[in-house]
């Protein structure tokens, strides 16, 4: 009995000194700010959060229109789904780096150029 107990007394103390202080309680939202007197913590929380609200819908209300967010290339003038978007993206880009890669392919050498007349010069 008396080894269960020092054994519990060691587990209370290795967890008494490993448990947050104050100031992390009330960072991670566990204990209410100490500041702030009891009776009106609860107030201050609904002001808190009702100047949140109205921050946010002032934000909403005053966001530009989408179509000045395409001019400005923030979004992207499509008819696909959101969730797509992302991949409609990759592939235009890749197939833009294909039609790149077969031109650069196709291109004359320069000393065809030179033959054409087009170049002058020494040949390459």
């Amino acid at each position: 009995m008396a080894e269960q107990k020092r054994h519990s007394r060691e587990g209370l103390e290795k967890f008494l000194k490993e448990r947050p202080n104050q100031q992390e309680l009330v960072e991670r939202n566990i204990l209410k700010d100490p500041k702030i007197a009891p009776a009106i913590q609860h107030q201050a929380e609904e002001l808190k959060r009702a100047r949140l609200e109205t921050a946010l819908a002032h934000k909403i209300e005053n966001r530009p229109p989408a179509s000045e967010l395409i001019d400005h290339n923030i979004l992207h003038a499509t008819n696909v789904a959101p969730a797509l978007q992302c991949k409609e993206a990759e592939l235009k880009r890749s197939q833009l780096e294909d039609k790149l890669n077969t031109k650069i392919q196709e291109r004359p050498s320069a000393d065809a150029l030179v033959e054409k007349h087009i170049l002058e010069g020494q040949t390459v």
